[in-house]
């Protein structure tokens, strides 16, 4: 690097040559013309002294400057593993994933609350204890249908839902939660001697009851959750809390057989659940869910009843159907069609037996009619009037 001295040395040398060839005379004018003309040249080689004196410096401040440790690599930088909650549906959502350590650390924080659950303990030991010792065989095979879980099949075929766990681990299933239709599973062959008929009995807790509870109902057993808890609430066991699980899953496979169009088995669901909830604030919606279950079932009815063309009856069951459901539009209207049809089909009987002077017939029929429907004022006019001449007819 030129140093500044060479560098103004440089810039004044070629101001200095334009007046060199000059005459003594003129150089002193030619020196102030050199000196005004190297203002600009002196003011250009001050600032390359600047700019080399700051380049220099900063160039050395760069070179002695340390450089900033690299960050570190991504996978170093890992957040750490959230404390699961300690709840039993969150060990079962584990052990449905196949997460068994995860399970495990839940149970085992759950344990120390509740040192005497069977329920806590069982699922610990499908975790740590050898399978073969859990579920020891003779073994046969089942096949796994469209719509089954490892849940409903240990409850078919072991007797605990519950048992799903070491059932998957028993066939080498990963996830229990994604059991393949169509599989062949190996279960026991004497059911009696799988499970945790070693576990001594103890309470099972409120929270644990309604676990198991939306653990059965998730895995598509609800009715067998809705037994459990129907027994238990039954036997004075359970809390508000219950109630409401109890009146949800109801309600929800109400809802299903609706859908199905089993309006019967979707009522006496509603009522097995009603004999046990009482006066819960859950009894209003029951009873309200019922009724319009009801109500459909008696629209079907009328419908049937109308094919077969016994208009009375029908439009009789449209009139409770719209009783007990007073919201029910499609119950509505078929009531209103039913009068329209009603009142047409059986005063035009009555008008033709009128005419052919079939005074009893005509009697019969408006009656019938105003029986039914008792505010059509036509009908009991021309009523009257026949009924006034079968006096007539009958006076000797």
């Amino acid at each position: 690097m030129r140093t500044a001295a060479a560098v103004v040395s440089a810039a004044l040398g070629a101001g200095g040559s334009a007046s060199g060839d000059q005459n003594a005379g003129a150089r002193q004018q030619g020196r102030a013309a050199s000196w005004t003309a190297g203002r600009p040249i002196l003011a250009f080689a001050l600032s390359l002294v600047m700019l080399a004196t700051g380049g220099c410096q900063l160039f050395e401040t760069r070179e002695a400057a340390p450089l900033p440790p690299e960050p570190p690599p991504e996978s170093a930088q890992s957040t750490p593993e959230p404390v699961p909650e300690a709840d039993l549906s969150t060990a079962m959502a584990h052990l449905e994933a196949g997460k068994g350590d995860a399970a495990r650390a839940v149970l085992e924080e759950l344990a120390k609350d509740a040192p005497g659950s069977s329920v806590v303990a069982s699922l610990l030991r499908q975790i740590d204890t050898p399978v073969e010792q859990l579920l020891p065989g003779p073994y046969r095979q089942v096949k796994v249908d469209r719509g089954e879980s490892l849940s409903l099949l240990a409850a078919r075929e072991l007797g605990d839902p519950l048992m799903f766990y070491a059932l998957a681990r028993l066939n080498g299933i990963e996830v229990p939660a994604r059991v393949p239709v169509g599989a062949l599973l190996r279960v026991p062959v004497n059911a009696e001697a799988a499970g945790h008929q070693d576990e001594p009995p103890s309470e099972v807790t409120v929270a644990e009851l309604e676990s198991v509870a939306e653990y059965l109902a998730r895995s598509g057993q609800s009715d067998q959750a809705r037994a459990m808890l129907i027994d238990k609430l039954g036997e004075g066991a359970g809390a508000e809390s219950t109630h409401a699980l109890l009146a949800s899953l109801t309600l929800e496979q109400a809802a299903e057989m609706r859908a199905e169009g089993a309006f019967v088995r979707a009522i006496e669901t509603i009522d097995e659940t009603l004999e046990v909830l009482g006066g819960s604030p859950q009894h209003l919606n029951l009873v309200e869910e019922r009724e319009g279950l009801r109500s459909e079932l008696l629209r079907e009815e009328a419908l049937r009843l109308r094919d077969d063309g016994e208009l009375v009856e029908a439009y009789k069951a449209a009139q409770r159907a719209v009783n007990l459901d007073s919201d029910s539009g499609e119950a509505f209207v078929l009531m209103e069609e039913l009068r329209e049809e009603l009142v047409g089909t059986l005063h035009n009987a009555a008008l033709i037996a009128w005419r052919d002077r079939n005074v009893d017939i005509a009697i019969r029929t408006w009656e019938s009619l105003l029986a039914a429907v008792p505010d059509f004022e036509p009908a009991r006019i021309y009523l009257e009037r026949a009924r006034r001449l079968r006096q007539r007819l009958d006076e000797p």
